[in-house]
């Protein structure tokens, strides 16, 4: 267990014409205890994320990403057939564990 990456913090979206734009602040097993750095290291080999959209318990969308930040178009959205609410989950990847734990954000 020791070794699972934490869920990404401070989820949030803005809509930018339409698209949907999902940001969020990694969090770090190793080395995040000082406060002198800008931003905790990222404790892996690689920046990974899985980002998901999800329909009640069905994922329509899941996508992988190296960066805090991940961008719902409107194409892609009309492709999911996004329709009123639907949550947008994000994990961070370990290399050596998967995927962690998901933090969730509620949609429309």
């Amino acid at each position: 267990m020791g070794l699972r990456p934490y869920a990404p913090v401070h989820l949030r979206v803005r809509d930018e014409a339409g698209a949907l734009v999902l940001r969020w602040i990694r969090r770090t097993r190793i080395g995040g205890d000082g406060w002198e750095a800008p931003e905790v290291p990222l404790g892996e080999e690689a920046e990974a994320y899985v980002v998901r959209v999800l329909a009640g318990a069905s994922v329509l969308r899941e996508e992988n990403v190296s960066a805090p930040e991940w961008v719902y178009t409107l194409t892609m959205q009309a492709a999911d057939g996004v329709a009123g609410g639907f949550t947008l989950a994000v994990a961070q990847v370990s290399a050596l564990w998967g995927p962690g734990p998901f933090a969730m954000l509620s949609v429309g």
